[in-house]
């Protein structure tokens, strides 16, 4: 607290910009009656600065600051080597990575995203990560994982002798700096959250980390950056979860089911065999997407999209699903990320 006052105080605060800062970037309305949980900004744990940085990132941002950032193309940045990590203030268990170029994000995560997603390669540790269309999610510019399914990754190499990118190491260092992932009395890497390891209690909300690519292409990365703070709610709330596991047994027809499946099957993720998978990625595509399911060969997609639209603002759908209103999911005008 104390460090915290000398910085606000008016003899350390420095003379910054005058530009007033973007509006916020809203994803949902926010919910009210659940905002000490969804939508209040806490203060950041266990945060530290490095005044050796000659581009030290503000301490705090909105989610429209952040998705900004990743548009820049600075000098700073290009020359900076460690991955900025922020935490989400609507919820303390997830974490925004920044990395310094595409590449180094893509070397970092792209083989644990093998790993845990690829339709034929998943549970391997590959040599290289495969290019183009055959490294499916390795290549997308969105990724995101459980914080213990990363610590999944990094044991299985260290079982079996695989020797880590240096990426990868990085975000591993960084993690572990942190205090988001620690090694246990056996030595393997886990969450340093107790709950994530409980095993006789497991729960289904768990900590997680989340990515987006750095793009001249603001709408890109705006969208990419609502896609993956779905999987995010996803992780954490166990009442959308839920949700979207009803809506998938539910009210989807088995025609849908495999329509669906094969769809992600075609983008090389493993949905015939990961049903949390082909969920996961159906509530972030159905929530999110406005373009993709517009052409004549995703029709039928675009209807599933309308049908869990009606579900999610439908009170009888939403009573049926769990969903009550004051846990609707919500990424609102409120939602900031505190640097790490």
């Amino acid at each position: 607290r104390e460090r915290e006052r000398e910085r606000e105080s008016p003899q350390n605060t420095q003379t910054s910009s005058t530009t007033p800062p973007p509006p916020p970037l809203y994803f949902f309305s926010r919910c009210p009656k659940h905002e000490s949980y969804m939508g209040r900004s806490t203060t950041p744990w266990n945060a530290t600065t490095s005044s050796s940085s000659s581009s030290v990132p503000p301490r705090t941002q909105t989610l429209e600051e952040f998705a900004n950032a990743l548009c820049e193309k600075r000098r700073e940045q290009q020359q900076q080597q460690q991955v900025e990590i922020h935490r989400w203030t609507q919820d303390a268990r997830l974490y925004f990575l920044k990395f310094p170029t595409p590449v180094s994000q893509k070397m970092a995560l792209g083989r644990a995203s093998v790993f845990l997603e690829d339709v034929d390669l998943h549970g391997q540790i590959v040599h290289s990560i495969p290019s183009g269309q055959s490294g499916g999610a390795a290549n997308y510019s969105g990724h995101n994982m459980r914080v213990n399914s990363f610590c999944l990754f990094l044991n299985r190499c260290k079982e079996e002798k695989k020797e880590l990118f240096e990426e990868e190491k990085g975000l591993r260092d960084r993690l572990m700096e942190c205090k988001i992932v620690q090694t246990n009395k056996r030595g393997e890497y886990e969450s340093s959250l107790a709950k994530d390891n409980d095993r006789w209690h497991r729960s289904e909300e768990q900590s997680a980390i989340l990515a987006v690519c750095s793009s001249s292409d603001k709408e890109e990365v705006k969208d990419a950056l609502i896609h993956e703070a779905m999987h995010g709610v996803f992780y954490v709330s166990r009442t959308f979860q839920k949700f979207c596991y009803w809506f998938w047994e539910e009210r989807m027809t088995e025609e849908e089911r495999k329509t669906w499946v094969d769809f992600l099957v075609g983008l090389r993720y493993n949905a015939e065999m990961d049903e949390e998978l082909a969920v996961n990625e159906f509530q972030a595509y159905m929530a999110t997407e406005r373009k993709l399911f517009e052409a004549s060969e995703t029709a039928r997609l675009k209807q599933l999209q309308l049908k869990f639209s009606r579900a999610m603002t439908d009170p009888s759908s939403r009573n049926n699903g769990g969903l009550e209103d004051a846990l609707t999911p919500s990424i609102g005008s409120g939602t900031k990320v505190v640097w790490l």
